[in-house]
């Protein structure tokens, strides 16, 4: 059956089964079959030979510069998550059959055992003169089809953008390491402590010195938004419906590290919210005196006196007579 398709060998391994009395019954049985989101294929494992990388040396490096002091983590509580992460770690497959992606820097010898005979490079040119150094000039090799993880690359992200592996860059002298990373909590391990083990491993330093994690906007009933659910909320809708200064203080009231809810509800508060603070706003403007009327501004001045004193003062603005009482509104 090598070299058919797979449903095709199925239905012809079931029909020699038959043919030889070797199958016993045939009934219906209901089940989920995975399908491609993109395709919709049926999805089944397939075993291959992956690449992975060793990661406790590198797990015990990016833990020590937590204990030390180099990175600091805010909120403080999510240094557990990050050491219960790299406490735990396991060693990682970067392996990834995709299109598009870093190619794996993986050459094989045409002819030879691919799990024996394998040559890493920087590049196609170098690869074959390692080739041809080590089995002759007619030597022939060819690249691992493969791609690396996507947050395998993006963890090389911080340095390799500035120039590296050139240390003496412009820009990795002027920009490497970095103050500040601000992202995601969701991330903290697929990227960010990834991100501060390369750092350390191929620079001898950590990528960043402080980690700022904000929290996630969720729809209303706390689902991460995607496109799959349908949940996403546009911003530029919300806008339209509800104002930039309600959705501006919506967003303003998540706290470090905390999601958030978005909701219909919430939004329809605040921008009732917001448009009292604007009309009181636009009351205090309307009867404050005109910048040049300094005898105005100075009784403005004594009325906060009497305010912080408790004394009762009384004053004429605008043509208006007003009288301040400590702990009542004018």
């Amino acid at each position: 059956m090598s070299g058919l398709d797979r449903f095709e060998a199925r239905k012809k391994l079931w029909s020699d089964l038959e043919e030889t009395d070797l199958a016993v019954k045939k009934e219906p049985h209901n089940l989920r079959v995975p399908r491609s989101q993109c395709g919709g294929e049926v999805i089944e494992p397939l075993v291959s030979k992956q690449w992975f990388v060793t990661m406790q040396p590198l797990a015990e490096k990016a833990l020590l510069a937590v204990e030390k002091g180099e990175l600091t983590i805010i909120p403080e509580r999510f240094e557990k998550i990050y050491n219960h992460w790299l406490t735990n770690i396991k060693d990682w497959c970067i392996s990834r059959q995709l299109w598009w992606g870093h190619c794996i820097p993986v050459w094989y010898i045409v002819g030879k055992d691919c799990e024996e005979e394998y040559i890493v490079a920087r590049s196609a040119e170098e690869a074959l003169m390692k080739a041809r150094d080590k089995y002759g000039k007619d030597v022939e090799v060819y690249q691992d089809p493969d791609v690396l993880d996507t947050w395998f690359s993006s963890a090389l992200w911080p340095f390799s953008t500035l120039g590296w592996p050139d240390l003496l860059a412009e820009d990795f002298k002027r920009f490497y390491p970095t103050t500040m990373l601000e992202t995601g909590h969701d991330i903290l391990f697929f990227w960010v402590a990834r991100m501060v083990m390369m750092g350390i491993e191929f620079t001898g330093t950590v990528p960043f010195s402080y980690v700022y994690l904000h929290g996630l906007i969720r729809d209303s009933q706390g689902r991460k938004m995607s496109k799959t659910l349908g949940n996403v909320i546009d911003p530029l809708d919300t806008i339209k419906v509800f104002g930039t200064d309600a959705l501006r203080f919506t967003l303003a009231l998540g706290t470090s590290g905390q999601d958030l809810n978005l909701s219909t509800e919430r939004l329809t508060a605040n921008k009732a919210f917001t448009n009292k603070l604007w009309n009181a706003g636009k009351f205090v403007l309307q009867v404050l005196p005109n910048r040049y009327n300094v005898s105005s501004w100075q009784n403005i001045e004594a009325c906060k006196l009497c305010v912080s004193t408790g004394k009762t003062h009384t004053q004429t603005i605008n043509s208006r007579k007003i009288v301040y009482v400590r702990g009542r509104n004018p």
